[in-house]
């Protein structure tokens, strides 16, 4: 019952991406995905949600293998994804994002507008309903888009740096929402560059650099790994 991505590598022409990745990731667990910019870390997300296809090895949930599935029917298997730049339905309210989210979902029964009113109760998305999706904030399109990727009720979730550009409510109630996703068993993959909140979320890590895995571990571990350190971690924690 878990996430396996095993041995992939991406190429791009010339450039290697991905060189050979291995790890798995367990349900109910915040895997941090971290390393410095190029280290492959969206080319990673992109393999595993089916937006882009592996040269070589393979991902896999629960035994059933994702690789070479289009997006649609990996989403369809319960693995979905936020991106760096947030992703809106232009013209519908946030209430009416909401019940296309959970509507696309075949694991959703009830898409009514009273389901997606309470996707909002407590968030700070709460009042604005019936807004339409322009007039959102930065900060509240990316608190939308994580209660529309868990609408659909995922088993996997992708985060790509869902904490960037937040003010500090918006960062807790992300984080929150991590937490409570988490505790129903959804297994999540995290990537920040806000490090500090990273070590304090996660559960364990993978460190990439120039597309290799040289480290996994616990937030204690990778923190005192003197190859992270050097490749990665003394710059962030020093910034």
């Amino acid at each position: 019952m878990s996430l396996r991505v095993e041995d992939v590598t991406v190429r791009f022409g010339g450039v290697v991406a991905l060189d050979g990745v291995t790890f798995e990731a367990q349900p109910g667990e915040v895997l941090g995905v971290i390393g410095p910019n190029g280290a492959g870390k969206t080319t990673l997300f992109n393999v595993i949600s089916g937006l882009q296809r592996p040269s070589a090895g393979t991902v896999s949930l629960d035994e059933r293998k994702l690789t070479h599935l289009p997006m649609h029917r990996v989403a369809a298997l319960g693995v979905t994804r936020t991106f760096q730049t947030p992703v809106m339905f232009w013209g519908l309210s946030v209430c009416e994002s909401l019940m296309v989210a959970l509507d696309a979902s075949p694991r959703v029964e009830n898409a009514s507008k009273d389901a997606a009113r309470a996707l909002l109760a407590g968030t700070p998305l709460e009042s604005c309903a019936d807004v339409l999706t322009e007039s959102l904030s930065f900060g509240q399109e990316r608190v939308l888009e994580m209660l529309r990727v868990l609408a659909v009720e995922p088993r996997v979730l992708l985060l790509d740096e869902p904490l960037s550009g937040l003010s500090g409510d918006e960062i807790d109630a992300v984080l929150e929402l991590v937490r409570a996703a988490r505790s129903r068993g959804v297994c999540i993959l995290f990537v920040e560059h806000d490090l500090h909140r990273l070590l304090a979320a996660a559960d364990r890590f993978v460190v990439l650099d120039h597309g290799r895995k040289i480290a996994e571990g616990s937030p204690e571990g990778i923190s005192n790994d003197p190859i992270v350190l050097d490749a990665y971690i003394g710059d962030e924690l020093t910034a």
